[in-house]
């Protein structure tokens, strides 16, 4: 899925200067200077607020499973559960935190609470701020701004996850069923994929590649789509006469 760049504010001196970031660092609680996030490492994080459930709550809160860490993450709505979703299928993403950090500013005094926190296999990091485009109002967009201008001083990466379609949506739910280990190639369908490397075809054409094991091949294709490993555009309803390419990636 896309993420959104986000045009910097302009941040006085005194804001960087004087900011602070409130984390909780394996059960405990600190406050850091802002020119420390880029030393956080996200498996290291507890999310900094939780909710809890009551009548009419207008959005639903729970706990995504990551296949990338092999841990539960929090969400605090099922948009933001889609973020976590479309990055667990990054192959770029090593870990990610939800809620990582309480962002407060001295000057003027505000404070922010970023959605997730996410380290890529070269160290790099990703802020992620998540809300729908619809949703967006002047005091948001304000705080996305002074965010990702602090994120430039800090070499750490700013996104926003905000355009998702119900399309997208729905293909990456029904995909995120096949993220499991039960789900694992086989040796011999890895070689043979290494054989296709390039390989354009539909995915009904790609479904004898995976059969021939105690695993059901349909399940297998679904997986090496989820891993990357057969590329699809997902902006379209996923469709067995699809094409899919072979990557050359493994799962």
């Amino acid at each position: 899925m896309d993420l959104t760049s986000v045009l910097p504010a302009v941040l006085p001196d005194a804001a960087i200067r004087r900011g602070s970031l409130e984390v909780r660092r394996e059960g405990v609680r600190a406050r850091v200077d802002f020119a420390d996030m880029g030393l956080l490492r996200p498996q290291r994080l507890n999310p900094v607020r939780s909710s809890t459930s009551y009548k009419d709550k207008p959005n639903y809160s729970g706990f995504y499973w990551a296949a990338t860490t092999g841990r539960h993450v929090w969400f605090e709505s099922l948009y933001e559960k889609m973020a976590l979703t479309a990055l667990d299928r990054d192959p770029a993403v090593i870990s990610f935190a939800s809620q990582p950090f309480e962002m407060i500013w001295a000057s003027p005094r505000k404070s922010h609470f970023p959605d997730v926190l996410v380290e890529r296999d070269d160290r790099s990091l990703m802020l992620v701020d998540v809300r729908p485009r619809e949703r967006i109002r002047s005091k948001d967009a304000e705080t996305f701004g002074r965010t990702s201008a602090l994120c430039d001083l800090l070499d750490v990466d700013y996104r926003l996850f905000a355009d998702l379609t119900a399309v997208q949506a729905f293909n990456l739910r029904f995909l995120a069923g096949y993220r499991f280990e039960r789900w694992n190639c086989p040796p011999e369908i890895t070689d043979v994929l290494r054989r296709c490397v390039g390989e354009s075809r539909a995915l009904r054409h790609w479904i004898p590649v995976f059969e021939g094991g105690l695993i059901p091949a349909r399940g297998l294709l679904l997986a090496a789509i989820w891993h990357g490993v057969l590329e699809v555009d997902l902006s379209a309803r996923l469709e067995m006469d699809r094409d899919a390419l072979c990557t050359g990636s493994e799962w």
